[in-house]
């Protein structure tokens, strides 16, 4: 596989990530049900785009269901930035992240961070990767020292 060819997962991830920067623009991600509706509009086919993949909505609808514990955990975690004042892209990366972390258990944490971190790379600030990488190695950190989170 060619370094330059992007995995189907991480593929779902940016989708995901596109979802959730979506979401935020238009004032849908502060209520789970809102977010929930957008995801679902997403996953069918118009002219205009391509359906979400099942890993992408997986990961949205996942943060739909856990956006209040995510939030508070990224507040926790982002002690410098509140959170309505963080690029609204590495907003949705780091939420995408979080979820990924606390709750598939399928992923490693490591993976998670540097998954995260290169979609920042691709799509964020100069500063942002290593912002984000560490937010979610510190959360990450946090679920090694407690394993019942993972």
């Amino acid at each position: 596989m060619s370094k330059n060819r992007l995995s189907r997962r991480t593929k779902a991830r940016r989708r995901a990530v596109d979802t959730l920067y979506e979401a935020n623009l238009k004032g849908l991600d502060q209520d789970p049900e809102d977010l929930r509706e957008l995801v679902l509009a997403r996953q069918h086919l118009t002219t205009a785009q391509t359906t979400l993949p099942d890993y992408a909505a997986e990961i949205a609808e996942g943060v739909a269901e856990h956006l209040f514990d995510i939030d508070m955990t990224l507040s926790q975690y982002s002690r410098a930035w509140a959170l309505d004042r963080m690029p609204k892209p590495d907003l949705a990366i780091l939420r995408c992240g979080v979820w990924e972390i606390l709750y598939n258990e399928d992923v490693p944490w490591k993976i998670a961070v540097d998954e995260a971190v290169g979609t920042a790379r691709a799509i964020s600030t100069p500063e942002s990767p290593d912002f984000i990488n560490g937010v979610l190695d510190a959360i990450g950190r946090s679920t090694d020292n407690n394993p019942s989170e993972k």
